[in-house]
């Protein structure tokens, strides 16, 4: 089969991979410790990305060196880079606790963004570009993306509030019965792991694959084998479980039968 590739996909696909290899693999523990603090290591980080762009872009896309508007572009993407990064140190130097989950989010959606701005102004293109796929989409293959946004949706989010109502009058006698945790640790840990399990077990029977429920529910187990031994922690645990793995189950069930027209688990 030939596949005709757009060569601006060709580059936003090699910037991505650059970035994603100096940013995490060949970013050392001492950049990544005092990229925050000073500007050497976030000058030094910053070259490493330079190099990974070109050697990427060299290899794989069709994009001049020697050329000084691309040498320009890539160096006012770095540019960039280093303002974000230079950013991100100045928050977390003035309060340690925003070192966290959504300010690692943020920082990499403004990467992102960069990214796909440098790679339609490499490629001479109009920024519409980068949206122009949605347009031509065939209305059946949209129509199945709004059925699976919707439905992952409604089953990790809202079924999990639905659970945390029904266990609500379980999780108030937990008391101790959960080592150092407090009942409201053990809630907010259990709706991270609950988003998880039942996003993988949609995707385990969407994909017609129902062993691997029994994995992902084995793992849960083991995890907190030793909580289990509590009554009361084990009733709250498995009615969560059951309750989690029954609305997941329906949920991946619903799905196979709108993307598929028919579902079974041979």
């Amino acid at each position: 089969m030939n596949i005709i590739v757009h060569p601006a996909l060709t580059t936003l696909l090699t910037l991505l991979l650059a970035h994603l290899l100096a940013d995490f693999p060949l970013q050392s523990n001492w950049i990544a410790l005092n990229k925050g603090k000073g500007t050497w290591a976030r000058l030094v980080h910053i070259a490493i990305h330079y190099a990974a762009a070109w050697c990427s872009l060299l290899l794989f896309a069709n994009v001049s060196f020697f050329s000084w508007f691309n040498q320009l572009v890539i160096v006012s993407y770095l540019s960039i880079h280093f303002v974000i990064d230079t950013g991100k140190g100045i928050i977390t130097a003035r309060r340690k606790s925003y070192d966290n989950t959504a300010l690692f989010v943020i920082d990499q959606l403004l990467h992102l963004l960069t990214v796909a701005v440098t790679t339609v102004i490499l490629a001479r293109l109009h920024a519409a570009w980068l949206f122009s796929w949605w347009p031509t989409m065939a209305p059946k293959t949209r129509f199945h993306l709004l059925v699976a946004i919707t439905i992952y949706s409604a089953v990790m989010f809202a079924g999990g509030h639905l659970i945390r109502y029904f266990t609500k009058g379980l999780s108030s006698n937990l008391d101790g019965a959960t080592g150092t945790e407090t009942p409201e640790q053990l809630k907010n840990a259990g709706m991270y792991i609950g988003w998880i399990e039942r996003f993988l077990i949609i995707t385990a029977i969407a994909a017609q694959s129902p062993a691997m429920v029994g994995l992902i529910l084995t793992g849960k187990s083991i995890a907190r084998f030793p909580e289990l031994k509590d009554a009361r922690f084990a009733e709250y645990f498995l009615i969560g479980t059951l309750l989690s793995v029954l609305i997941a189950v329906a949920g991946g069930i619903v799905l196979a039968r709108m993307l598929y027209g028919t579902f079974s688990l041979k």
